[in-house]
């Protein structure tokens, strides 16, 4: 079973909380509790399955970056989303989490966050 590996953002070390938990804080504010639950039962599945977590799915146009979706073999369109990377020993590194109405395109900034994630931990800025 890997552990989940939780960071800041490069540019908010110093913040109260990691990122991950940062966005699910805010989908719960917005009222997306299913939402929250989803992610949080996605990771579940994700630390006692590994890479061959059913709901794992690497994002087509970033390299190396990966997400959890409800149904990935053409099924649920919107819904919970969790952006993650895997580290080198095999870990999985948590870096956001959104809800995505149907048919609309993942968040920018969450992706844009993920890249500076992925950049600080491949420079040895981050080292989760």
């Amino acid at each position: 079973m890997p552990a989940l590996v939780y960071t800041r953002h490069p540019r908010r070390l110093a913040a109260r909380h990691p990122r991950i938990i940062e966005t699910l804080l805010a989908m719960n504010r917005a009222g997306h509790r299913e939402a929250v639950a989803g992610c949080i039962r996605m990771c579940r599945d994700l630390r006692g399955e590994g890479r061959h977590s059913r709901y794992a799915k690497p994002l087509k146009y970033l390299p190396g970056a990966w997400e959890f979706k409800p149904t990935t073999r053409g099924g649920q369109r919107g819904g919970a989303r969790v952006y993650f990377l895997w580290l080198r020993d095999g870990r999985p590194l948590l870096t956001g989490a959104e809800y995505k109405l149907p048919g609309a395109e993942a968040d920018e900034d969450l992706l844009d966050e993920l890249v500076d994630i992925a950049e600080a931990v491949k420079k040895g800025v981050l080292t989760p």
